[in-house]
């Protein structure tokens, strides 16, 4: 799987769970029985956490690191051993070619064993980065984790359902550390994840064009390292995949593929054309559309607005003809940077260098 994704310039980051195992018992996908706390050949009793009782105060950082989530037996990653069995699995999928890791349940590991862990890999700079979910008045914040790699930051995809379906895109003029988020070079993004999606703290494929708009903002915006959630559809919140896992195809038998949606996809191009660039001609109308540029690389406009928007547009482009990438028609924009266009509701408009015809 790695070679197939590296040969289509893809590159590939492992969800990896390493805080905890198994609530109960069972037989494993490799055929080896396990009981919790009892893993033969890997962990015993020994190797977890002396709080064996349900996570209950998430103020009270022992209580939040050290006792179970959910149930979970938790492991003790101060302890040497388990340090060293997670450092050789993730080792081991190194060794597969993987280009980095997502480290899940990170709140739940003091930061310093995860650097301890990390200083073992093989490769101790790989890409890193870590869920840590913000809580007012929490012992544990994200900003004990940014020496690691980069943290997850929740807050940007709970703002934005909040921004899209009840107050003004106006407001996001700032949006990033004007909000009080982490720094954008440490901060990894998202609309919605596999999590946030079912348990609605977040917008998900559910919400049709105001979910594609909020897409195509993130990857266009230049703060934090924007993730795609690519899934399937669902009806309640522990609903597995479709079609017994196998996609044949996107957009059959239940797989959204959102990353193959053709408003997010193009979006991908525009924020690589735009990387490195400062926002510039920012315009809005006090209300749900806006618009602004990156720099002489790219522009784009959003109207979220319940009608049509026809309005001049100032850019800082060069001249020339381009195609907005978003509806694939051409944008003509003159010797002073401005274009006309008329923008439907819910739509948007993108055009980048490089992109003179459709």
């Amino acid at each position: 799987m790695v070679d197939t994704c590296h040969a289509a310039g893809v590159k590939v980051v492992v969800d990896t769970v390493i805080n905890h195992l198994s609530a109960g018992s069972g037989t494993g996908t490799g055929g080896s029985s396990y009981s919790k706390y009892d893993y033969p050949g890997l962990y015993s009793s020994y190797d977890f956490d002396d709080c064996t009782g349900r996570i209950s105060d998430y103020r009270d950082r022992w209580n939040v690191q050290h006792c179970e989530l959910v149930g979970l037996a938790d492991l003790d990653t101060g302890e040497n051993h388990v340090r060293g069995a997670i450092a050789g699995y993730m080792n081991d999928l190194l060794s597969l070619g993987v280009d980095g890791f997502r480290i899940d349940a990170a709140k739940h590991m003091d930061a310093a064993d995860l650097a301890h862990i990390k200083s073992r890999l093989s490769n101790p700079s790989v890409y890193w980065k870590q869920e840590v979910i913000q809580g007012s008045g929490e012992a544990v914040q994200p900003t004990e984790y940014t020496g690691n790699g980069d943290v997850q930051e929740f807050r940007y995809a709970y703002d934005l359902k909040r921004v899209l379906n009840s107050e003004n895109l106006a407001y996001l003029k700032n949006y990033g550390e004007g909000w009080g988020y982490l720094s954008s070079g440490v901060s990894g993004v998202f609309v919605d994840n596999h999590d946030t999606e079912r348990n609605g703290s977040t917008l998900s494929y559910k919400d049709g064009a105001t979910y594609t708009l909020a897409n195509v903002f993130m990857l266009a915006w230049p703060y934090g390292a924007p993730d795609i959630n690519s899934g399937y559809e669902f009806t309640d919140h522990d609903a597995g995949p479709p079609n017994g896992g196998r996609v044949d195809a996107c957009w059959q038998d239940g797989w959204k593929c959102q990353h193959n949606w053709p408003e997010i996809k193009s979006m991908v191009a525009f924020r690589s054309a735009t990387r490195g660039q400062a926002v510039t001609n920012w315009w809005d109308n006090g209300g749900d559309a806006i618009a602004f540029g990156r720099g002489g690389k790219g522009f784009v406009a959003i109207n979220h607005e319940s009608g049509s928007l026809t309005r001049t547009y100032q850019t800082s482009l060069p001249a020339g003809t381009y195609c907005d990438v978003q509806s694939d028609t051409t944008v003509t924009v003159n010797s002073g940077g401005q274009f006309t266009a008329t923008l439907g509701s819910n739509t948007a408009l993108a055009i980048h260098v490089g992109t003179s015809s459709c």
